[in-house]
């Protein structure tokens, strides 16, 4: 996965190497210097061999007091249709994060997802065994559901919520899921809109079986208000998104998405806020005296100098 070299090669500052490392999904993360990316991967190679060495010996692993199996371990294959959708839209093409078939005992309506081990940044998927026989179960797809969470394991290093989402759900087939689906940004999203139109039933339920006089409308009112504050959180991130990426295509022309999904949460919010041409080129100009990531970014991403 990672070999002794190509660490080497990045301790130094290669360019070169650093841009491959880019494209596999391993994204320098916010705040993150060279010591503490390459840090970062060499922790991960280890646990990785060490996972490795569990399954072949023992048939299988454990973490944080979970257990995975080696005969349950995602197919290689699997990840080909996924990983060609995340190098379409974001230019990276992860093939190194495991995976295993699990029914996880929190959720029936369960799909999948990525975990992640801070501050090692060890990952691995989950994904539900309907999906070891076949690709759509109920609402899901198991390429989409794959292909959403490679992007969250590539963005793991930003360490921020805001925009995961977002980034996540352009990799979806519906038009519907992708323009809408980051609404839900927690499981406590989800939970909150449950827990109100639930009371809502809950009140209807009493005021006409039961015959109590329940204010309905307080309900509605309830209701209304949780819908309106996630509707209200999405719209400002769309804006945000919509004007950074209107920024950075006077620098980076059609690679601004990749660019995009590199930057951080508040260096997203810096470019939604820049006016002038010669502004945005003097904040990358700026960014990438200071910061070895923004060098990886000119590398593969930029069609001309921006200096």
């Amino acid at each position: 996965m990672l070999d002794k070299k190509t660490l080497k090669s990045a301790a130094t500052g290669d360019l070169e190497t650093l841009a491959n490392l880019d494209s596999r999904g391993f994204i320098m993360g916010e705040k993150e210097s060279l010591g503490d990316f390459v840090k970062r991967l060499n922790c991960l190679k280890k646990n990785m061999e060490e996972m490795n060495k569990s399954l072949k010996a023992e048939g299988f692993f454990e973490i944080e007091g979970s257990r995975f199996s080696l005969d349950s371990q995602i197919p290689s294959k699997l990840f080909k249709t996924p990983a060609q959708k995340t190098e379409e839209l974001y230019r990276f093409s992860i093939d190194w994060v495991p995976g295993f078939f699990v029914n996880p005992s929190f959720g029936w309506l369960f799909g999948g997802c990525a975990f992640y081990f801070f501050p090692d940044f060890f990952a691995l998927f989950i994904i539900r065994k309907s999906f070891q026989n076949k690709e759509r179960w109920l609402i899901y797809s198991r390429d989409e559901l794959l292909a959403h969470e490679l992007c969250h394991i590539a963005r793991i290093g930003m360490k921020k919520r805001k925009f995961e989402e977002y980034f996540a759900y352009q990799t979806s087939s519906s038009s519907f899921r992708k323009a809408v689906g980051s609404v839900f940004q927690t499981a406590g999203d989800t939970y909150l809109i449950l827990l109100s139109t639930m009371l809502l039933l809950g009140a209807q339920i009493s005021k006409v079986f039961i015959g109590l006089p329940v204010p309905v409308w307080l309900f509605w009112i309830f209701v209304f208000l949780c819908i309106s504050r996630l509707a209200l959180r999405y719209r400002k991130i769309k804006k945000t998104i919509s004007s950074a990426t209107e920024n950075l295509k006077k620098t980076f022309e059609n690679n601004t998405l990749p660019v995009l999904f590199r930057c951080t949460e508040k260096e997203i919010d810096a470019l939604s806020k820049m006016l002038k041409k010669d502004s945005v080129t003097n904040w990358v100009n700026n960014k990438m005296q200071n910061s070895i990531k923004w060098k990886i970014i000119k590398k593969r991403f930029s069609k001309r100098s921006v200096e």
